[in-house]
């Protein structure tokens, strides 16, 4: 079966062929449901809780276009093979705002995130690309929030939330805190999911770990999707779960 770029970043059309995420246990459950996992080497200028966040270390523009922090040489060398016009960026740094520079959501019709902090070539390959800009505090935005559909997202932020209610999508606002990253600091939703078909939302573990479990359940099934828990335990922040090619 013929596999092919996701014409829109994080939102299939078909079912995904291959997504890019951390390697580990989330990586090897997604593989078994026929899902290939393709994971970054650890960046070395990130953080322990970061090091190995695809959200962080790549930017999907659409299409065969990508950026890639140059510190990914291995990684760049597969996406390559598999077709990509990979844009090499500035590495990521340890400390905040210098690690944010790709860390950007970018939708059917808008490019979300703190465009101050982003990374020089992206910020103009998204500035000619005919999207709106939705620039935000949250230097964190992809972290941040969670594709549901091309018009519906769940994000614990309220900058994000009204930025896109503003502009005409459905945005569920969910509680901060129940999304685990380190025993010293807790993650985002939008960095423990991602969709592995039109209809199908990959989450790094159950539902019921969250306080707004049965909000998210019922916003997924109000817009056709069902949730893919690829564990039993806690939901995890683990930098994404990044769609690249589909059926």
């Amino acid at each position: 079966m013929q596999v092919k770029p996701l014409d829109t970043p994080n939102l299939p059309k078909e079912r995904v062929r291959t997504s890019l995420l951390q390697a580990g246990i989330y990586a090897e459950a997604l593989r078994k449901h026929g899902t290939e996992p393709l994971s970054p080497a650890p960046e070395p200028g990130l953080s322990d809780e970061e090091r190995e966040h695809a959200d962080l270390i790549c930017c999907h523009g659409g299409g065969r276009d990508i950026f890639v922090s140059s510190a990914q040489t291995a990684l760049t060398e597969k996406l390559t093979a598999m077709g990509f016009n990979v844009r090499l960026c500035a590495a990521p740094e340890k400390d905040y705002p210098k690690n944010v520079g790709l860390n950007f959501a970018v939708g059917a019709d808008f490019a979300l995130g703190r465009f101050l902090y982003a990374d020089r070539l992206l910020r103009a390959f998204l500035q000619n690309r005919g999207k709106e800009l939705l620039d935000v505090k949250q230097g964190y935005a992809k972290c941040s929030l969670c594709f549901v559909t091309a018009n519906a997202f769940i994000t614990e932020d309220t900058g994000i939330a009204d930025a896109l209610r503003k502009t005409g999508h459905e945005a569920l606002r969910i509680a901060p805190g129940d999304v685990y990253l380190s025993e010293a600091h807790h993650g985002f939703f939008g960095g423990a999911a991602g969709l592995i078909a039109p209809d199908t939302l990959a989450v790094t573990g159950s539902l019921r770990t969250h306080r707004d479990g049965d909000r998210i359940r019922d916003f997924l099934i109000k817009h056709n999707v069902r949730p893919l828990e690829l564990t039993d335990g806690r939901i995890t922040d683990i930098g994404g779960i990044l769609p690249l090619t589909e059926e």
